[in-house]
């Protein structure tokens, strides 16, 4: 036998050592295949199922995402409500140092009160999921900082009549905020629906 006969059986012997597969490595690889496939039919099917629930029922507020709670919060103009709240300590007698404490405290809070009113908070070991808030919870959660949002007015005459007039209003505007994030958030998502039934009844 020639040197390069020796060399070619060599190489074959080697190559066909190298490409066979033994039974368990190819059980493995079919296994893997068929998981893949059912995983694919499941996820295929699962998002079949969200549309249709999409386009057959109101979306509830624990179905909410990043995108309505944007609408939401937008639709709150802190400015403008707390520039009513705070239209009868223009008539005080210190109006100026009386409304600037109220819009300052009623700003404040009607903000944080609002994005809770919008987003609501996730619930404490139920993993990412969101649970709509009582009023209690917000006045826990942003009522408890009106001593903070209004530190700036404790030292200011008359005292303590500033002070005590920022935190009124931080009070008002924790309120206020809550029931506008809330009523937004109900506003968003009627126009959702009634837009997905508008598709859904076009021919």
């Amino acid at each position: 036998m020639s040197l390069y006969a020796s060399s070619s059986d060599s190489y074959w012997k080697e190559r066909q050592q190298t490409t066979s597969r033994s039974p368990l490595q190819i059980a493995s690889i079919v296994l893997l295949a068929l998981v893949a496939v059912v995983a694919s039919i499941l996820y295929i099917q699962s998002t079949r199922n969200s549309s249709n629930l999409n386009l057959s029922q109101r979306r509830t507020f624990h179905h909410t995402t990043e995108l309505h709670w944007e609408e939401c919060e937008s639709r709150v103009n802190s400015r403008q409500e707390c520039t009513v709240i705070c239209q009868p300590e223009r008539n005080s007698i210190q109006r100026k140092t009386m409304h600037q404490a109220c819009l300052h405290g009623c700003q404040q809070s009607l903000v944080a009160s609002a994005v809770l009113g919008c987003r609501g908070k996730v619930e404490e070991g139920r993993g990412k999921e969101r649970k709509e808030l009582m009023e209690e919870d917000v006045f826990q959660d942003v009522g408890v900082l009106a001593y903070n949002h209004c530190s700036k007015f404790q030292g200011m005459d008359p005292k303590p009549d500033v002070f005590a007039t920022c935190r009124k209003y931080h009070r008002a505007g924790t309120k206020q905020g809550f029931r506008l994030g809330i009523d937004a958030m109900k506003s968003v998502l009627d126009e959702e629906w009634e837009g997905l039934k508008g598709m859904k009844s076009e021919p």
